[in-house]
């Protein structure tokens, strides 16, 4: 190359090699036939996978020599206990601070089950042993996000990352309004979306891909409930395609604000790996077009606050919930009255996890917990700014439908039916949607007024 341009290239490696970066991944699939989550049609244990889930964690140090790893999961999703164990390791191992560790799930449906305090997960599970294999399981899972957690930091090397953003459209809303009301788990072309597919780029110095990071908002629920093998669905499929192509690099894929999403059509194991190659192929292609690079530093920040229920229901009421015809109510029923036995109250509220990284002045991720519907996203990016913000959800704690006041006062599953799959009072409170953007407000003006 002529020497005008040679040093021009390497001034531009220059720039970008202020970073450091670290990749690591371990599988997680579970040695033994195991109880399945996500579908309580399920009647069965696991017979065997379509391919291996994973814990892969992304470590970033900018020029403060802090670091900070990303954690993604082939799992139905981290709950609160787990991810604080997690985090209490990272910091007495690796002296890595709460704000500056990031836990997302892809939350497949056709994973294996986690023990959860909170959430009965529709579950195989039919009795004490099998639930002792989980616990067993979630043990296991534990140690190795510890480990891969340090595997990554041990792996930082100078490297460079640029941001972009593609879409693609298989994702669809699956809440429809008819005449009786609102139906959930039908395609609604009409309904609210979010097709973006953003991506972060990891290049080693000299431009080798390294790594990269992708988000979808919709249910990783291609493959339904007939299915027995472990797979990681779409997004499983999407990360394995991209490895196969990149086989020096890993893939990590962020779960968006798709609660109220799902692919469409779906059923089978070859609709996820379609949908799950038809994403990978657009990110691949976007990597390779004009992406804006990352600058320093890297500002986290990491809030715990509470998000309140609506009024809870009186011991009557839930006495009255025990003679219900619907086996899931008058479970939910005994397990609140035990609450009230133990606690003499049930819960007025929820202590909500909300994490921030701010990218220099380029880019803010915002890491939300539980499933958030859609309309967080499309409000989060319509006010901070659609260009350098990236919305993510399922993060260090999935609990509960995270409803917007628009869907919390249609009602339905998302609305607050499916609370009666946990250990939770009942819906959120009207307050839910401008308490959580108001605080992701907050904590976005703070790290942004950081240099």
């Amino acid at each position: 190359m002529p020497r005008p341009y040679w040093c021009l290239f390497a001034f531009a490696l220059a720039l970008g090699a202020d970073w450091k970066a670290g990749v690591a991944k371990v599988a997680i699939t579970p040695r033994k036939p195991l109880c399945m989550v996500g579908f309580g049609a399920r009647t069965k244990l696991s017979e065997g996978s379509v391919h291996d889930l994973y814990a892969k964690a992304l470590a970033l140090e900018d020029r403060s020599g802090r670091p900070a790893v990303l954690v993604t999961t082939d799992l139905v999703g981290f709950n609160a206990a787990l991810a604080r164990n997690i985090a209490y390791q990272a910091e007495k191992q690796y002296r890595l601070s709460r704000d500056r560790l990031m836990l997302n799930s892809s939350h497949t449906h056709s994973g294996p089950a986690l023990t959860n305090p909170i959430v009965f997960w529709g579950s195989s599970c039919t009795n004490p042993e099998q639930w002792r294999d989980v616990e067993e399981y979630t043990r296991e899972v534990e140690g190795k996000v510890v480990a891969v957690i340090g595997a990554a930091l041990k792996d930082l090397r100078p490297a460079r990352l640029s941001f972009g953003r593609t879409q693609v459209g298989f994702a669809v809303n699956r809440r429809r309004m008819t005449e009786k009301g609102i139906v959930s788990f039908v395609p609604n072309p009409d309904g609210p979306v979010d097709l973006d597919v953003p991506l972060l780029r990891v290049d080693s110095e000299r431009g080798r891909l390294r790594g990269v990071v992708f988000g979808y908002a919709c249910h990783a629920s291609a493959v339904l409930a007939q299915v027995y093998q472990f797979n990681g669905d779409y997004p499983g499929f999407a990360q394995q395609w991209l490895e196969e192509r990149h086989p020096d690099a890993v893939a990590f894929f962020l779960a968006g604000c798709g609660g109220d999403i799902m692919a469409h059509p779906r059923g089978t194991v070859e609709h996820a790996r379609n949908y799950g190659e038809t994403l990978a192929a657009a990110v691949d292609k976007a990597m390779g077009e004009s992406l804006a690079s990352l600058r320093n530093p890297l500002i986290p920040a990491f809030e715990v606050f509470p998000v309140a229920f609506a009024r809870p229901p009186s011991r009557a009421e839930l006495e009255r919930r025990l003679q219900d015809k619907d086996p899931a109510v008058r479970r939910h029923a005994q397990e609140l009255l035990k609450m009230l036995d133990q606690h003499g109250r049930l819960p007025a509220d929820y202590p909500f996890p909300l994490q921030v990284w701010q990218f220099g002045q380029d880019l803010t991720l915002i890491a939300l917990a539980g499933e958030p519907v859609v309309d967080y996203a499309l409000r989060l990016k319509r006010e901070l700014g659609a260009e350098r913000s990236w919305v993510a959800g399922y993060s260090n704690d999935v609990f509960a439908y995270i409803p917007s006041l628009r869907v919390l006062q249609e009602g339905g599953y998302e609305g607050g039916g499916a609370t009666i799959g946990a250990r939770l009072p009942g819906p959120f409170a009207p307050s839910v949607e401008e308490t959580i953007v108001g605080k992701v407000h907050e904590l976005v003006a703070r790290v942004r007024s950081k240099k």
